[in-house]
């Protein structure tokens, strides 16, 4: 089976990269959710409800839906805050933090984007959310994980020099997720692939059952943070070395 994969482009601030995430994340997780099943018999159940919920960001200007589920939420912040930090870590990197410079890198003087002409580029980095079912194998193989929908998102992260700045950040960020999400739902509301609804004993196959209050299809987050994190401290090493030589020296 071939996943369905969506690739989002989105360009922000690092302040904002917490916020933009849980906002396409979440909104793709409403339509992926549905209530606790109660089984009656093997192949027959009834679906409980969900609520919803309304939530501001903090950092940009918009105003999102999702799951009312505390422990959903919990969970999805649980599993975006390694990305979010090696954001914030690359990002205090290149302002000099690690390095003791106070010096910026080159601001991008030479290119507009959404009318603000002073701002450092800080990284690119991917993130995705996959929904995938599990698939029974022979003996003594694992279960295969076989994802059906992937929503991938690549961010292009700056650094705004100005408060003004940072404010228009704010509402063209605001515009342009608003914009992402309206995409994702004409997407999600075409006739498509979902697993069937499954019997009692298959439940754990296709829906992750730990939550008590909601029941998503099964799903993961992976991003590259690893790899950043993994460059950013190669970095720093080799910084420490050169200005430990030329301090001996």
């Amino acid at each position: 089976m071939n996943a369905r994969n969506q690739q989002l482009q989105l360009t922000v601030e690092y302040r904002q990269v917490k916020d933009a995430i849980l906002c396409l994340f979440h909104n793709s997780l409403l339509h992926r959710t549905v209530g606790k099943s109660k089984y009656s018999a093997e192949s027959s159940y009834t679906l409980g409800s969900i609520g919803i919920e309304e939530v501001d960001c903090s950092n940009i200007d918009l105003t999102y839906v999702r799951v009312n589920s505390p422990e959903l939420v919990i969970d999805i912040d649980d599993k975006t805050r390694s990305f979010v930090d090696a954001i914030q870590t690359i990002a205090n990197y290149k302002s000099g933090s690690f390095s003791g410079s106070s010096s910026p890198s080159s601001p991008g003087r030479n290119m507009r984007f959404y009318g603000i002409d002073q701002w450092e580029p800080i990284t690119t980095a991917q993130i995705k959310l996959e929904f995938y079912q599990k698939r029974k194998r022979q003996w003594p193989m694992p279960e295969d994980q076989v994802p059906w929908e992937i929503w991938e998102l690549n961010l292009e992260i700056v650094r705004t020099l100005r408060g003004e700045d940072f404010q228009r950040m704010r509402e063209f960020v605001g515009e342009k997720l608003a914009d992402k999400v309206l995409y994702m739902c004409s997407i999600i509301n075409k006739p498509q692939y979902l697993p069937k609804m499954p019997t009692r004993t298959e439940l754990p196959y296709v829906f992750e059952d730990k939550f008590s209050d909601c029941q998503p299809y099964l799903y993961r987050i992976s991003s590259d943070c690893g790899q950043r994190q993994s460059d950013i401290n190669s970095s720093f090493m080799k910084k420490f070395f050169k200005d430990t030589l030329s301090f001996t020296a």
